[in-house]
């Protein structure tokens, strides 16, 4: 003790068993901090064994929309059969013949999104098929659901099918015989139940309806007037079912032959659907010739007179069915007998804005004339620009 003040000395005091003991406030506090560091410092190295790939998660992650369905994601990309099942079960009400006419089933769906599934009255993915959400109706979209956009294309060779139409087939199993007489037939597809369903009535020699077996196979005459496009026909020109040959757009035309036995088979969808880039399917027909009706007398003809590529085509990718102007001059620009195609050249001779209307409808019509049509004429091509 000096001047009634402990010294430095003193601090270290001697207990009974001759141990020392820290009485310094700053060291206590010290002694404090330093335990429960080591407590948390532990806490944390426990959690870290516990669970050692846990990281941070982001702050955003973005939300599944699943009101929309994709086949490109990585998990829907799995065989067809996995969800789609071949023939539906009610391909009897929907069509003559087996078929894919309906959505997958529930079980498609649960098997891996039984969470979204049962989520709430309305679950966002059942929008996906049905029309109205809800438990006590069942009501789907049409199959497929036209305001969808496509998601396959098709791959078509018209190559292949053009060398197998050559040949004559012997019967075609499993529900539909075909038989030629003449090389030619005429489709029919009665209302029974198959496997009766659908048989290839044939020509006889007393009929003269022109027919050929060819591209008419799949490519017949509409059962009804073209959809009009979204802002209504050009120059209210209105055509009619003679006027364009329509497309197969369901498995009718294909499953004759690849039902079972010529592959693709009908399990196999890939072998045909290839997938795409989601595109809008153009129902309304487009066409230069909007005027050029397939159903007049004189155009009746074996197709490949005036569809010169189509036949060699391997696919439908860039396939267009364009008709070279040199199919059409035997009849429309042929000396001493019809000369429409110089005689409208003549008019924009005279007037730069006379439209073509022969063959065209006003919007094709007042385009400058391609130099293939000139070509025809014996002329050299001309600009419309270029007319005083």
């Amino acid at each position: 003790m000096s001047n009634g003040r402990p010294s430095l000395s003193m601090t270290n005091q001697q207990h009974s068993n001759g141990r020392g003991v820290l009485t310094s406030p700053a060291a206590c506090l010290g002694a404090i901090l330093f335990v429960l560091s080591g407590v948390c410092f532990s806490e944390a190295t426990l959690a870290q064994r516990r669970n050692p790939s846990r990281q941070a998660r982001p702050a955003t992650q973005r939300a599944i929309d699943y009101s929309k369905f994709s086949h490109s994601t990585e998990k829907h990309k799995q065989t067809c059969n996995t969800c789609h099942k071949v023939p539906t079960r009610n391909w009897q009400k929907a069509a003559d013949f087996p078929d894919v006419a309906d959505y997958p089933d529930h079980h498609a769906c649960v098997a891996c999104h039984r969470r979204q599934f049962f989520k709430g009255a309305r679950p966002p993915i059942c929008t996906v098929c049905h029309s109205k959400v809800s438990p006590r109706d069942d009501a789907r979209f049409t199959f497929r659901n036209p305001g969808v956009m496509r998601q396959f294309s098709i791959e078509f060779p018209h190559d292949k099918h053009q060398d197998v139409i050559a040949r004559v087939p012997p019967a075609v199993k499993p529900w539909r015989q075909v038989e030629f007489r003449a090389a030619s037939y005429i489709f029919t597809s009665p209302a029974s139940s198959w496997p009766a369903a659908g048989r290839w009535a044939t020509q006889t020699q007393d009929d003269k309806t022109k027919t050929y077996n060819n591209c008419a196979i799949c490519h017949g005459n509409g059962a009804r007037d073209p959809l009009a496009p979204a802002g209504g026909w050009i120059d209210s020109f209105v055509p009619d079912t003679a006027t364009f040959k329509v497309v197969p757009t369901g498995h009718s035309a294909c499953f004759n032959c690849h039902w079972s036995s010529q592959p693709p088979v009908s399990h196999d969808c890939g072998g045909c659907h290839k997938p795409a880039t989601p595109y809008q399917a153009i129902a309304s027909p487009t066409r230069i010739s909007m005027k050029f009706r397939h159903g007049r007398e004189q155009h009746v003809a074996e197709c490949t007179t005036c569809h010169i590529n189509i036949t060699k085509a391997s696919s439908l990718r860039g396939l267009k069915p364009d008709v070279p102007i040199t199919s059409c001059t035997e009849c429309h620009n042929k000396d001493g007998l019809r000369l429409d195609v110089a005689t409208e050249l003549q008019a924009v001779d005279k007037n730069a804005e006379f439209v073509c209307k022969y063959c065209h409808t006003s919007d094709a019509g007042r385009r400058d004339p391609p130099a293939s049509h000139y070509v025809i004429a014996g002329r050299e091509p001309i600009k419309r620009s270029g007319i005083r």
